[in-house]
């Protein structure tokens, strides 16, 4: 499914790429940089644990390389609620927006469930108050 994360998150700061696709349309993810500076996180289903892995790696590689100023969408539409390991690989990225200073970070869910376990991960993280967490259907950044 297109190129490796991997090999593509060093062209993430400014740049844009063709997406970054793990998984199946059981669950998986994909990573989108744009020119404008935004990093699209695209999850869904419930990850088996090889996504697990990837997600753990390649969501807090590629939040490492955006320059000053960007932004990040993780649209989490499709995203089931997660098991502990699929949680523990969400808070590795929600740990890497820390120390960023982002212009925007948006977390993004339609499923009430989802949203609520997306929400304590990002409190747990310490990084509720500067993540906006919202229904998938009024999107606004990086739409």
């Amino acid at each position: 499914m297109g190129r490796s994360a991997s090999a593509i998150l060093a062209l993430v700061p400014f740049a844009e790429f063709s997406p970054a696709e793990v998984g199946s349309s059981a669950g998986g993810f994909r990573l989108v940089g744009t020119a404008q500076g935004l990093l699209r996180v695209t999850v869904w289903g419930y990850w088996p644990p090889d996504v697990v892995r990837s997600f753990a790696v390649d969501a807090p590689t590629a939040l490492q390389k955006l320059a000053p100023g960007g932004s990040v969408v993780l649209d989490a539409a499709e995203l089931k609620p997660q098991g502990a390991e699929g949680q523990e690989a969400l808070r590795m990225m929600f740990r890497g927006l820390v120390p960023l200073a982002l212009a925007k970070a948006q977390v993004l869910s339609g499923n009430a469930l989802t949203r609520m376990q997306l929400a304590r991960l990002l409190r747990e993280c310490g990084v509720d108050g500067r993540v906006e967490i919202g229904d998938s259907s009024n999107a606004t950044l990086g739409a």
